[in-house]
């Protein structure tokens, strides 16, 4: 059994490194490999909160991993060598990975292949003494002699900014821009051991912060290894095309990031994903969740929850993996009591799901969220006008979120997801839940606003579709919500009749999502996942170098 709530994405993120790592652990629907030739060497580090994983561990992880390879990587080695003398007097790394971490499961060959760097290097400059205590003294010589151009270090005269990087003040900023030497390290592998990184960094979400210090230092770590291939996966569409960015990170816009920019002539969610290498991982079929709730808890083979259960946990859950995952936690901690799990358990929503829906969003979105789930459908006007807000920056932030899908081509384009459309109206847990004085309040609002939009609309050029879709919306909401004052409605109700056409206007009742057809953008998904339908300081005077395109990475969003 595996017991982890609330952990789909990154079940999906291990299954890719073991993959990776071993063909066997391939599943089946996956197919062959595309790759030939090429050595894989994957690298997983969850930037979860919960696990303590900052950007120094990030760098001593990647690092670790590519200890076996054997070999020293004595650029690299060296200035990280110097850095953690300078950042952890009397400390050695050995002590720091025997504590545990991401960095500690790759073994302990790092610090004996940094000594031996530093060893080579100190006889090649033939300096005497012990070479433990002369980093300093061999940082000085080597910098020295790359400036001088000697014969003694030609092997690392090709890296063009290692004595710039030694000379810098060692600290996290230029910690953040060894991984170029790292990158350089990897080109002058061999043939005969020459790897392919593939780096996994899982919940990019929670990096997130205000200035996007952290995200800075990421985003340099991706671009100063265009050697490696990263799969960035995380809640929201990474945004490094977007323009926007300009000024908070180092590199952004289209013309830096091609494969994360949206496609041209297309909303960026119009198939559910921002660009050629931005995939957003959309809903379970029905088939997919009872598959998954199957093999999930098995006992002798045979599956603990059963069809009835399966079948409620997969209605309420409408195909979003959170909810399954905390349906399993829910499952084994009515188990622990001793009492057999029944469907009447599960006939409900989950606290826990609006809570980790709430999490990352501010005090405006969060209101703009619960005001639009009044709504079967909405665009920014009417999500801005419900929530009683002036201006449109939070709807819009809002509408990037993987739970809210796109139809570019409907009345209004944005959707939010029924499994937390429902969880929020039963919403009683979170410290900012609303009263039923609030949602009645902000269903006046919904209505005034549809009413308005029919209104003006009707004035320009009347049409019986928008009709019909505010009456379907306008209806419900003064019925669930006991409204008095209908105002627009009965003009409303006059023009549908006027015309003599007998549309229902029931809303139409949504399914879980469909199965996809096979296509370029399935084939790593299989059968269990549905894609839907995402200068800087202390860098050396003589210039980056690096091409203004970057192709090796992906980002995927998930709910």
């Amino acid at each position: 059994m595996r017991r982890a709530p609330g952990r789909c994405r990154p079940a999906l993120s291990r299954k890719l490194e073991a993959a990776l790592a071993d063909a066997g652990h391939r599943p089946a629907q996956w197919g062959a490999p595309t790759w030939s030739g090429e050595r894989i060497w994957p690298v997983r580090i969850d930037l979860a909160r919960s696990a303590g994983t900052d950007f120094k561990r990030i760098v001593l992880t990647i690092r670790a991993a590519l200890a076996g390879l054997g070999r020293p990587l004595p650029a690299f080695d060296i200035a990280l060598r110097r850095y953690w003398e300078h950042q952890h007097p009397g400390e050695p790394v050995e002590e720091y990975l025997r504590r545990g971490g991401p960095a500690s499961r790759f073994g302990r060959a790092m610090p004996q292949q940094m000594q031996s760097a530093l060893s080579d290097v100190a006889q090649a400059l033939l300096l005497p003494g012990t070479v433990g205590s002369a980093v300093g003294q061999v940082t000085g010589s080597l910098v020295r002699a790359l400036r001088e151009r000697r014969q003694t270090v030609r092997a690392l005269a090709g890296c063009a900014r290692l004595a710039d990087l030694l000379e810098a003040e060692p600290d996290l900023d230029a910690l953040s821009f060894y991984p170029h030497l790292l990158a350089w390290e990897l080109a002058q592998l061999p043939a005969d051991k020459a790897v392919t990184p593939v780096i996994l960094l899982d919940t990019f979400e929670d990096t997130g912060d205000r200035h996007r210090d952290a995200e800075r230092l990421l985003q340099r770590l991706v671009w100063l290894m265009p050697n490696c291939f990263f799969v960035i996966s995380g809640r929201n569409r990474l945004q490094w095309a977007d323009d926007a960015l300009q000024g908070q990170l180092d590199y952004t816009g289209p013309a830096a990031w091609p494969g994360l920019a949206p496609h041209p002539g297309r909303p960026a969610r119009a198939t559910g994903q921002g660009g050629a290498r931005q995939y957003l991982i959309g809903d379970f079929s029905e088939t997919d969740c009872d598959t998954y709730l199957a093999h999930r808890l098995t006992q002798d083979d045979q599956p603990l929850i059963g069809p009835e259960t399966r079948a409620v946990i997969t209605q309420r859950s409408h195909g979003l993996p959170l909810h399954l995952d905390l349906a399993v936690a829910r499952f084994l901690e009515i188990r622990r009591t001793g009492r057999t799990p029944t469907p009447a358990d599960f006939d409900h929503t989950f606290p826990a799901l609006i809570a980790r829906t709430l999490s990352d969003l501010t005090a405006d979105e969060r209101h703009v969220l619960r005001s639009a789930s009044l709504l079967d459908a909405f665009d920014l006007d009417l999500a801005t006008q419900a929530a009683g807000l002036a201006h449109q920056a939070a709807a819009r932030r809002l509408v990037e979120r993987p739970m809210i899908t796109e139809d570019p081509h409907a009345i209004w384009p944005y959707h939010l997801h029924d499994a937390i459309r429902t969880a929020l109206r039963a919403d009683d847990h979170t410290e900012d839940h609303w009263t039923p004085a609030d949602w009645h309040r902000a269903a006046e609002r919904a209505l005034t606003a549809l009413g308005r939009q029919w209104q003006d609309a009707g004035a320009l050029l009347p049409g019986r579709t928008l009709l019909v879709a505010c009456l379907r919306q306008g209806l419900r909401l003064a019925r669930d919500h006991h409204l008095d004052a209908l105002g627009w409605l009965t003009d409303a109700a006059f023009a549908y009749t006027s015309d003599s056409v007998w549309e229902p206007l029931a809303p139409p009742t949504r399914a879980l999502s469909p199965e996809p057809q096979p296509g370029p953008d399935t084939a790593l998904a299989g059968n269990l996942i549905r894609p839907g339908g995402g200068g800087p300081s202390g860098f050396p005077k003589s210039g980056r170098g690096r091409s203004s395109s970057r192709s090796r990475a992906v980002a995927v969003s998930a709910s």
